[in-house]
């Protein structure tokens, strides 16, 4: 029986087990170092790769520890990439995303992630919808919405009441104007409930292998149902679980059945 394997494995590995007993600031200067360490050597894939996964796997401590920011899942999306673990490293970016929605080097850093997954050459199976939202266009909080469907709710019911006693018709059309925001803004936050729950009840999931067919059941008795299989980095939502195998939804609302560990999901 040969060990090289695994004692190879476990040499990959060994850094970041250490880090168990580590203070936080400590594990982020071995995280830094590593990754410094594979920048410098990284006209040398081979020797800069075992560094950037490293440094993965000191960031995905401080992950495990709670730590959650920006700025963590960006380092631990770069390092998945150079690290060559595509799906690992966009879920790190929609990780962070989901934090800080507007952070524009998150948003950057994704879809250069999404330009090294292996599409099919003809048709969009797989492919992720191309969104209409402007990219200037901010994400607003759904704290914001609250606070300012409330003032406008509060500033037209006052509007309203002064209106009745003063009788004038801007003050009026101010006062609807006002309402009328308020319930848009309070649509808006409904539908964001809404999107938040879809979110958490079908979570993200991302292809972790190439070559990966959707199948029409649970088993691989069950015929693909599509001929085209998908590759490593391709995104889509889980809807069921079944023995082992997972039922998802692609971003073109392609259905299908995978083998759970030919999967991340975006679990907490």
């Amino acid at each position: 029986m040969s060990y090289a394997p695994i004692l190879i494995t476990l040499l990959l590995h060994a850094e970041p087990v250490l880090a168990a007993g580590l203070l936080d600031s400590e594990v982020l200067e071995r995280a830094e170092a590593e990754f410094e360490e594979g920048v410098r050597l990284r006209q040398a894939r081979d020797q800069a790769q075992p560094h950037f996964r490293n440094a993965a796997g000191y960031f995905e401590e401080l992950r495990q520890r709670g730590l959650a920011n920006a700025a963590l899942y960006r380092n631990l999306g770069n390092a998945y990439l150079l690290a060559g673990d595509l799906p690992g490293a966009i879920l790190a970016y929609h990780r962070g995303l989901r934090l800080a929605p507007n952070d524009a080097g998150l948003r950057e850093s994704l879809a250069e992630a999404r330009e090294h997954v292996v599409y099919p050459a003809s048709g969009d199976l797989g492919r992720p919808r191309s969104t209409e939202r402007p990219p200037w266009l901010p994400h607003v909080g759904s704290g914001w919405l609250m606070l300012a469907a409330m003032v406008c709710y509060v500033l037209g019911c006052l509007g309203l009441t002064r209106w009745r006693m003063v009788l004038r018709e801007r003050l009026l059309f101010t006062s609807l104007t006002a309402l009328a925001l308020a319930g848009v803004l309070s649509v808006w936050l409904i539908l964001r409930a809404s999107e938040r729950r879809e979110s958490e009840t079908h979570p993200l999931v991302v292809i972790a292998r190439d070559g990966v067919l959707l199948r029409r059941g649970n088993s691989t008795t069950f015929p693909p149902r599509y001929d085209t299989p998908v590759n490593r980095g391709v995104e889509g939502r889980l809807l069921f679980e079944r023995g082992g195998w997972l039922q998802i939804e692609l971003s073109g609302s392609e259905l299908g059945w995978v083998p759970r560990d030919a999967v991340f999901v975006d679990a907490p």
